[in-house]
């Protein structure tokens, strides 16, 4: 086989590999700056699903602000974001009753956000993770962020 024929068989390999080289982001990888201004679902939490119509969100408000909607009470408190590194420090809480069912969700969804010390966004899905890398909650984004 001769140079010509070869190069002939293998160009259109080589296009697709050196085109999809071009790309400078890693599937998943991500920076702080990916997170500024957006909202999300939970979807699970722990491994355990959500209560189908409950809520539980999270927004990356300002720079350093975290808040949403625990299930039943809207929180708000600081984030700290270094690369993939996150830090959610105190939350403040709205204080009202729901059903135990809910309050449940939401106690395990506040406990979950305090056990992420990593993030990702991967197929459109926000995941954080704790110090052995187990996703503690996973996120859809949010369809519309200005609704609560």
């Amino acid at each position: 086989m001769n140079q010509n024929s070869l190069f002939g068989a293998l160009g259109p390999a080589l296009l697709i590999l050196l085109a999809s080289g071009c790309n400078t982001r890693e599937e998943g990888a991500s920076g702080p700056e990916d997170l500024q201004g957006t909202a999300w679902v939970a979807e699970d939490i722990e491994g355990r699903g959500v209560i189908d119509m409950l809520q539980s969100t999270l927004e990356f408000q300002e720079p350093g602000q975290a808040g949403g909607n625990a299930g039943c009470n809207r929180y708000f408190g600081s984030v700290s974001l270094n690369g993939n590194e996150v830090t959610f420090g105190q939350m403040g809480s709205t204080r009202k009753m729901c059903a135990p069912a809910i309050m449940d969700q939401e106690q395990k969804f506040l406990a979950a956000l305090g056990a992420a010390r990593t993030w990702e966004i991967r197929n459109g899905l926000l995941f954080l993770r704790d110090d052995a890398q187990d996703a503690v909650l996973r996120f859809s984004a949010k369809e519309n962020p200005a609704t609560p």
